[in-house]
């Protein structure tokens, strides 16, 4: 079913989650992401061990599981935006969002694309869930903040999400576990290749 332009601001602008369900939302997400890291940061010295006890590895490969260096930092992050991108391609919502029953949709309430998710997840960057975000989601009909203008992206309550536009449970599931594999390894590979 196709919404006119008119029941699409409608929709989206009653039911557009607000700066501080979205501010919750990413508090769960970054502590979820604290767990992540160190799951990645363990798997991470395990591989190096492996690696060490053949030969593979020389010298002091512990310094390489160090997550407080600028290259631990870098793929930590790498690891969360692949986490945050990858979670609302695929299923619609990040852990946090899931929680509290949000999901990310296009702006015409058509499903998430790749495409919007990386664009609006870069432009934390930018506006972060702070004052800048608090002040365009003021201003905006639909609650948006700039990576949501940016990328023609809103939140929603997910039951005002248009059936058509709503990814199935296992959609959702398979992009939150899929997400959260991606920064597990990416967090445990930063250690491997660091060390190599």
């Amino acid at each position: 079913m196709e919404l006119s332009p008119s029941m699409v601001v409608e929709v989206a602008s009653n039911s557009a989650a607000g700066f501080g369900l979205r501010l919750v939302a990413r508090l769960i997400d970054l502590i979820f992401g604290l767990l992540l890291i160190a799951l990645g940061s363990e798997l991470g010295s395990l591989l190096l061990h492996a690696l060490a006890s053949r030969g593979s590895v020389h010298g002091d490969w512990g310094a390489a599981t160090r997550m407080l260096t600028p290259a631990g930092v870098a793929w930590s992050l790498l690891g969360g935006l692949l986490y945050c991108v990858t979670a609302e391609a695929v299923g619609g919502a990040t852990l946090g969002k899931c929680i509290l029953r949000l999901r990310v949709t296009s702006e015409d309430l058509t499903p998430s694309t790749f495409k919007g998710a990386l664009v609006r997840n870069l432009a934390l960057c930018v506006d972060a869930l702070g004052v800048p975000a608090y002040r365009a989601m003021s201003g905006s009909l639909m609650s948006q903040r700039m990576g949501d203008q940016w990328s023609h992206t809103v939140v929603l309550r997910a039951h005002s999400v248009p059936p058509d536009s709503r990814k199935s449970t296992g959609l959702l599931v398979l992009g939150v576990l899929g997400s959260s594999a991606l920064w597990v390894l990416c967090i445990a590979l930063s250690g491997v290749l660091r060390a190599l």
